[in-house]
């Protein structure tokens, strides 16, 4: 008997007709959306908590259209040391994916320093890097979502996106006084 808490998890295992691959590509996607941990091809576990139902029949309409099956089986236990590993492997999902948000806000900022070593102080600029802030923010909270164990990459992610929210602010002020002086526009503060 293990000292871990007790977690439930769904094991889901769909077969797709091998071509088109459309009904295969998109479970995948969907079900990685939900927070799924592949253990092989067509094969994944997801914890109860994140099993949203309407979710799930989605996938499964979108398999068994395209003339698929699928299986979902509830699993309450784990040989002793195979839920740690379980944790272990959702973990490492989730900080890789927190892995590329520090990477894409890293970009923003690097996106935000050449402009303004370009004096680029324009609102298309701002606009463009909003959209780019809001899609950050909006793959922050999809992740965190999906992050129901404390993966350790969150709070670095977390930090990365904050810092490119403050740098756009900057930018968003100075572009606001070049627009207001025009003699601001060549990036001299």
């Amino acid at each position: 008997m293990s000292d871990e808490p007790s977690l439930g998890w769904l094991l889901i295992s769909y077969r797709t007709p091998k071509q088109p691959s459309t009904a295969r590509v998109a479970a995948w996607r969907r079900l990685h959306r939900l927070g799924a941990l592949y253990l092989g091809p067509s094969t994944c576990l997801l914890p109860l908590d994140l099993a949203d139902e309407q979710a799930l029949s989605t996938v499964a309409g979108g398999i068994t259209g395209a003339g698929g099956s699928i299986d979902t089986y509830r699993i309450e236990g784990f040989a002793d040391g195979a839920h740690r590993r379980l944790l272990a492997r959702f973990n490492a999902e989730r900080d890789a994916e927190y892995t590329e948000v520090v990477e894409r806000a890293q970009a923003l900022l690097a996106e935000l320093a050449e402009e303004t070593r370009r004096g680029r102080f324009t609102f298309a600029e701002v606009e463009e890097n909003e959209a780019d802030l809001v899609k950050l923010r909006r793959w922050m909270e999809a992740i965190g979502r999906r992050d129901r164990h404390g993966a350790a990459g969150r709070a670095r992610a977390r930090q990365a996106v904050d810092e490119a929210a403050a740098a756009l602010r900057v930018f968003t002020e100075r572009s606001v006084q070049a627009t207001e002086d025009p003699a601001g526009e060549t990036g001299v503060s």
